[in-house]
């Protein structure tokens, strides 16, 4: 066999291990893509979709609410009865959500998003607040834009805060049944 005969063969066996090499090294490419898209995949199960579904059993018997309620698109959730501690009593929860302003002082370069719920004894003052929830969103955005940065990190400042719009809000409603305020979200940026 001549020379360049030989150096042919051995340059094809080569080239052939070269390919055989890069295919597998695009197949374990590949394969450790996928095996990562599977992980993703569980991990996005478990810790997302799971917790979510979980928090939609809302019909369980351990639970006070006795009428359900759905959230409409103004970040306005309907009123929801709750049975007090005595189990005579009903009162209301009403939630005001989502709640954007530039605290006092800042010049628009802070802000604070909150939300409010309302524990209401009547099923009258209730079905007014869900009425005049314009007026309310308005009073609870003039008492919290109002606030300083200091004021709305204060843990007593916040008592006082809630003290004022309750005392607002029942002047505004021409009631004494708000029977308390309670903070259900709040970010300070």
């Amino acid at each position: 066999m001549p020379a360049d005969d030989e150096k042919t063969t051995v340059e094809v066996k080569e080239n052939a291990e070269a390919e055989k090499k890069k295919g597998s090294s695009k197949l374990f490419l590949f394969g450790g893509i996928g095996l990562a898209v599977v992980v993703l995949g569980v991990v996005l199960a478990m810790f997302v979709i799971k917790p979510m579904m979980a928090g939609s059993d809302e019909g369980t018997a351990d639970e006070a609410w006795v009428t359900s309620s759905h959230e409409d698109d103004g970040g306005h959730e309907k009123p929801k009865a709750k049975k007090s501690k005595d189990g005579k009593s009903e009162a209301f929860v009403c939630a005001i959500k989502d709640i954007v302003i530039n605290p006092a002082g800042t010049g628009g370069s802070r802000f604070l998003s909150v939300s409010f719920g309302f524990e209401i004894e009547s099923r009258e003052l209730a079905a007014e607040f869900d009425r005049r929830e314009l007026l309310v969103r308005d009073a609870l955005i003039t008492i919290m834009s109002s606030k300083t940065v200091a004021q709305l990190t204060d843990a007593k400042q916040k008592e006082i805060i809630r003290y004022q719009i309750k005392k607002r809000l029942s002047k505004l409603l021409d009631t004494k049944d708000l029977a308390a305020v309670y903070y259900t979200d709040f970010v300070l940026q």
